[in-house]
């Protein structure tokens, strides 16, 4: 059994807001566990190979004013494959990936792994990181970004 850590990279910037915007981030993580058939997300802390884990990023606006282009960057922890199609938004957003450690992000049809003969369009299990850009956040509302992964 592995101790799931969970900490990721996390980021926050917020490109163009106004000064009253007061934006705040909190993340947690949480595995399915199924008991008497019945499957439901609890607190991560001790997960198995095979087990799938979904990562909750909270953005809360406790200012008064619009807050704009808020950007959340969530590495997917080594030994987690991300699971294809998983990363949503509560909001409208934009969702973009990358299979470098974060340098570039692209949307999935735009990501390459490999050189030579051995370039192929990258895979979701290949996806290092993930990148959400939330186009509005008004004040005193929250939004949340997610995705799940799995302990390979």
């Amino acid at each position: 059994m592995k101790k799931l850590l969970t900490v990721s990279a996390i980021a926050l910037a917020m490109m163009t807001m106004t000064a009253q915007a007061e934006v705040t981030i909190s993340s947690q993580s949480y595995q399915k566990v199924v008991k008497k058939k019945k499957a439901k997300w609890v607190k991560a802390a001790k997960v198995v190979p095979g087990s799938v884990v979904r990562y909750i990023n909270t953005l809360k606006n406790k200012g008064k004013e619009t807050a704009q282009n808020l950007v959340v960057v969530n590495a997917v922890p080594e030994h987690m494959e991300y699971i294809n199609g998983t990363a949503v938004c509560q909001s409208k957003c934009n969702v973009t990936y990358s299979v470098d450690g974060g340098k570039t992000f692209d949307k999935p049809k735009k990501l390459f792994v490999g050189k030579g003969k051995k370039r192929h369009r990258a895979k979701a299990s290949e996806y290092t990181t993930i990148m959400w850009v939330v186009d509005k956040l008004k004040g005193g509302k929250k939004t949340v970004v997610e995705y799940k992964a799995r302990l390979q």
